[in-house]
């Protein structure tokens, strides 16, 4: 999980595309991020749904509605998570790679970490490094 919004972030950061993308794509890492919080607190910290909403609310700066319907979905989805999780450990193994192989380019590790093909993501950088 997360290698799709690993991608938006890193083919912007590589000159892929035109400037104005990042705003967007800022704005899509955001919400996802505010999903990630969110989902975490509900289920392990007993933040309420009127709670959820008013946080992506101000947070990710959505109206009451799409607010509420982000929130209701981080009550029944388990994965709602998964794909920020995903890319925060991608992007930690793509750290730890290139400061052991600084002179590789970044062509070798997305090799290296697509040929593991579904392996967990806590796993990665020991599989990569």
């Amino acid at each position: 999980e997360g290698w799709a919004h690993y991608c938006e972030e890193m083919m912007l950061d590589e000159g892929y595309g035109v400037e104005r993308l990042r705003f967007i794509q800022l704005k899509e890492a955001l919400l996802r991020d505010c999903r990630f919080i969110v989902s975490f607190k509900m289920h392990t910290q007993g933040m309420t749904l009127d709670e959820a909403r008013q946080f992506i609310m101000k947070n990710a700066w959505m109206e009451a509605g799409p607010a509420e319907r982000e929130a209701l979905r981080g009550t029944f989805d388990h994965s709602y998570y998964g794909y920020t999780l995903g890319k925060l450990f991608i992007k930690k193994a793509r750290e730890r790679f290139f400061h052991a192989h600084p002179a590789e380019p970044i062509r070798t590790f997305h090799d290296k970490l697509l040929s593991l093909g579904g392996a967990p993501v806590g796993h990665l950088e020991s599989l990569i490094t």
